[in-house]
């Protein structure tokens, strides 16, 4: 025997090995979810439980691009419609200025330097995803163009509701989304989504004010 065919028998040999020694689904997951954990290991106590996976996404994570069974769904639909809080004032559109800069603000939350960046408030950075100022060349397109989004719809009560639920848990409409759970999460609070709400429904908006 050679020393090309030892060669090639220890090539293969390790090969097989390899393959036999992959670890099964669950110890990846597992390990995955660990370097997530250490990964974000600076933060507050509800920071770090963001990294926890919640029944509704395990039950999202598990479906491998199957398609959810009914009976899924519809636990998914109502966990997301139970978390839904409302701002106390009761107001779900604020003020559309202040949710314009906030579609467009990206910080909070980043680990800066080794440390939590020091924000009074999180944004929402909604034009990672979605076209909303038609004037704006930046925006995402992950998500639906909402250009005109109010003037198509109105800025009715029922429509303000829909739009501030849809933004808070996106999951009580279409479950395992990729629309962030804003709300749920406590990445955003009622009163800074319903800023948002404003800036996508109240006519004077530049979302329902293109030229």
């Amino acid at each position: 025997m050679n020393n090309k065919t030892i060669l090639v028998l220890a090539l293969t040999t390790a090969t097989f090995v390899g393959c036999a020694s992959f670890p099964d689904a669950q110890s990846t997951a597992k390990s995955a979810e660990q370097m997530v954990a250490e990964a974000h290991a600076i933060g507050t106590p509800d920071m770090k439980q963001r990294t926890v996976q919640d029944h509704s996404q395990r039950t999202c994570s598990a479906i491998g691009g199957a398609k959810l069974t009914s009976s899924q769904a519809a636990e998914i639909t109502k966990t997301a419609r139970d978390s839904i809080r409302y701002p106390s004032s009761g107001k779900l559109a604020g003020d559309w200025k202040t949710g314009a800069r906030l579609t467009t603000d990206g910080r909070g939350q980043r680990i800066v330097n080794g440390k939590i960046e020091a924000r009074k408030e999180n944004g929402a950075l909604c034009i990672n995803c979605h076209a909303l100022d038609p004037s704006d060349v930046n925006a995402g397109n992950l998500g639906p163009a909402l250009i005109g989004y109010g003037k198509q719809r109105g800025n009715a009560e029922a429509v303000a509701r829909y739009t501030y639920e849809r933004i808070y848990n996106a999951w009580a409409f279409m479950p395992c989304s990729n629309m962030p759970r804003l709300g749920a999460s406590g990445f955003l609070t009622p009163e800074q989504i319903a800023h948002v709400v404003a800036y996508l429904v109240d006519p004077l908006s530049p979302v329902n004010n293109s030229r």
